[in-house]
């Protein structure tokens, strides 16, 4: 009887390549806008003293001088990116003064900042120091552009592998912004609204999870009020609100936020950031 053929055995499988290592990341968020040279110098700055670093923008339309918002936009984006990157965040009103410049060791990655509060909800847990390293900055023609030749210089020390701790000593006063935290009482949670974002929703520094707890059945009743304005409505998504309805959702930060389908709510209600809202239920 005719003896099976064997198969031959497979070829080995190519071997999987290794996943490259990462360049080492660096984020942007300044109130410099994109119509000036400002950002581009920057870039360029940090790129010709750290070559092959990869620069990410996180926003560049922060309204100038506005370091509340920048203080937000960094604390909800920075938590994002890999824990070794760097954030450099410029929005300076004191730019060429005597304020400190900070570089902070926090869980979101390394920052590099004036100290003027912009660090503010990234300041617990971290190891802060003060820039006491003036050879590396670099000397330009004025006072008025720290952000090329002060900030990105040590951004850029950062990315070639320099340690922190060879930047200054540390220090245990940094600036903080003037906060008042959010508050609950029994069917009541009180906060403000921290930020406004372009398709007009109210973020709010409410968390969600103050909301009455799934297992206890939705409330009969819930009502948010802004000033003289207020929503009834709890909605999982934006298509659950009714067109031009308000409704209170819980958003992609955990906070609580208003929104209203159709239509610019801060604009509609005439709402600012610092805003007072309150939820209450029952």
């Amino acid at each position: 009887m005719p003896k099976t053929p064997i198969a031959p055995p497979a070829p080995p499988m190519p071997p999987i390549p290794p996943i490259p290592p990462i360049p080492p990341i660096l984020t942007l968020l300044t109130d410099f806008g994109l119509s000036d040279y400002y950002v581009a110098a920057v870039k360029g700055t940090v790129l010709r003293l750290a070559p092959g670093a990869q620069l990410v923008d996180i926003s560049h339309e922060i309204e100038p001088g506005d370091i509340a918002a920048a203080a937000f936009t960094l604390a909800a984006a920075a938590p994002s990116f890999p824990g070794d990157a760097v954030h450099l965040a410029v929005v300076d009103p004191g730019v060429g003064s005597r304020r400190r410049i900070l570089v902070a060791e926090a869980p979101a990655g390394r920052l590099v900042a004036p100290d003027n509060g912009l660090l503010t909800p990234l300041l617990d847990g971290a190891r802060v120091r003060a820039v006491e390293r003036a050879d590396l900055f670099l000397h330009g023609p004025g006072a008025t552009f720290d952000g090329r030749d002060r900030f990105a210089p040590i951004a850029a020390f950062l990315l070639r592998g320099g340690a922190p701790a060879d930047l200054g000593p540390e220090i245990a006063d940094p600036v903080r912004l003037a906060r008042t935290p959010p508050r609950r009482e029994d069917g009541l949670l009180a906060g403000v609204v921290l930020h406004i974002d372009r398709f007009g929703n109210l973020v709010t520094d409410i968390p969600a999870a103050w909301l009455p707890a799934p297992a206890a059945g939705p409330p009969r009743q819930i009502t948010a009020r802004v000033g003289s304005h207020s929503a009834d409505r709890l909605a999982g998504h934006y298509e659950e609100i009714p067109r031009y309805g308000v409704a209170l959702l819980v958003g992609s930060l955990g906070t609580i936020e208003l929104a209203m389908r159709g239509e610019h709510l801060a604009r509609r209600w005439g709402v600012e950031t610092g805003a007072a809202v309150q939820v209450r239920w029952r």
